[in-house]
């Protein structure tokens, strides 16, 4: 459950507090509600919700959803939001017609009570007051960087796009949209539609930085040899790399979250700590493999990752390392 805490705190900059619900609270409750799901107290917005995750092995239809969501909302009193490790989009589309609060983490939060949506994809917004993020979306920030980096995104069509960074042709025109309310970009043409940068290399960087973000999501350590095929170098052994900064004897791998959730679905990790380990794993909220074709993750990502780091050799190390990307 403290996924979605993250998920809201990383991706939109939410405060969503979970704790287990109250024994009080679950005597009220009838034992088929009990027995369904397992439900904790939260808030989103400072707004008290209570999150109910769907037992595993548990299936039901929207509509059943909805008639015991509404017990639910009658014995505790307050908005109730189902929570789903997977659900299909037809699924979530018959939730949201229903008007059936739900969350996905790392995809989608629905609930109208609160009149709230969010998804990865797109801004934040509320639906009573639209309001945008101060800072671009981990997905948009890829882009900009892949357009610095790898190749240039301008004078193709959106479809094109989305083919060089391996995203949906409709998430890249969310993309665009983004850009152009931050002014990064201007669109040209009428029947094909194409993107032009005000700024290029050194310039867009340094206009841009304001607004980009770590893409590091969270972080976790591991005995276990890691198989370097679905990883990247990151953090300070990839800096050493390019830097004359000493590498230190805890090496440093990075992996898209999408990725790493396979890979822990998959079980081949048999040893994942939060505080220890002699390898040390950072999982991205964007796949550093569309930004890097080396063993090592790409130098204007690395940066983020590490800018908000104290240590004076790594602050020395950054400003190398910036200085001597090829604009």
């Amino acid at each position: 459950m403290n996924e979605i805490s993250i998920y809201l705190k990383e991706h939109f900059g939410l405060a969503a507090k979970i704790s287990p619900l109250g024994k009080i609270e679950l005597a009220q409750l009838p034992l088929y509600l009990k027995g369904n799901y397992d439900l904790f107290n939260g808030s989103v917005l400072e707004q008290r919700v209570i999150w109910v995750k769907v037992k595993s092995g548990m299936h039901f239809t929207p509509d059943q959803l909805k008639k015991q969501g509404k017990h639910l909302r009658q014995i505790l009193g307050f908005p109730i939001v189902y929570v789903f490790q997977e659900i299909e989009s037809w699924q979530k589309k018959r939730l949201i017609e229903r008007k059936i609060s739900f969350v996905q983490p790392n995809r989608q939060i629905f609930v109208p009570e609160l009149l709230l949506q969010l998804n990865e994809s797109n801004q934040a917004y509320d639906t009573t007051n639209e309001s945008a993020s101060k800072y671009l979306t981990p997905l948009a920030q890829c882009v900009i960087l892949y357009h610095l980096e790898v190749a240039s995104i301008e004078s193709i069509s959106f479809q094109e796009i989305a083919k060089k960074v391996g995203y949906s042709t409709m998430t890249v025109s969310r993309i665009i949209k983004e850009l152009l309310r931050f002014e990064i970009v201007v669109v040209e043409g009428k029947k094909e539609k194409l993107i032009r940068l005000k700024k290029q290399g050194k310039a867009l960087w340094e206009s841009i930085l304001p607004i980009l973000n770590s893409p590091v999501r969270e972080v976790w350590f591991t005995d276990d040899k890691l198989n370097q095929i679905d990883y990247k170098i990151g953090g300070d052994t990839a800096l050493s790399n390019f830097t004359m900064l000493s590498e230190t004897s805890q090496r440093t791998y990075v992996i898209g979250k999408d990725e790493f959730r396979s890979i822990k679905e998959s079980g081949t990790l048999k040893y994942l700590n939060k505080k220890y380990g002699e390898n040390r794993i950072e999982v991205w909220l964007y796949n550093p493999a569309i930004l890097s074709n080396s063993k090592t993750v790409d130098k204007l990502s690395l940066y983020l990752s590490m800018k908000n780091d104290e240590d004076e050799r790594v602050k020395g190390a950054l400003k190398d390392l910036i200085n001597e990307v090829q604009w």
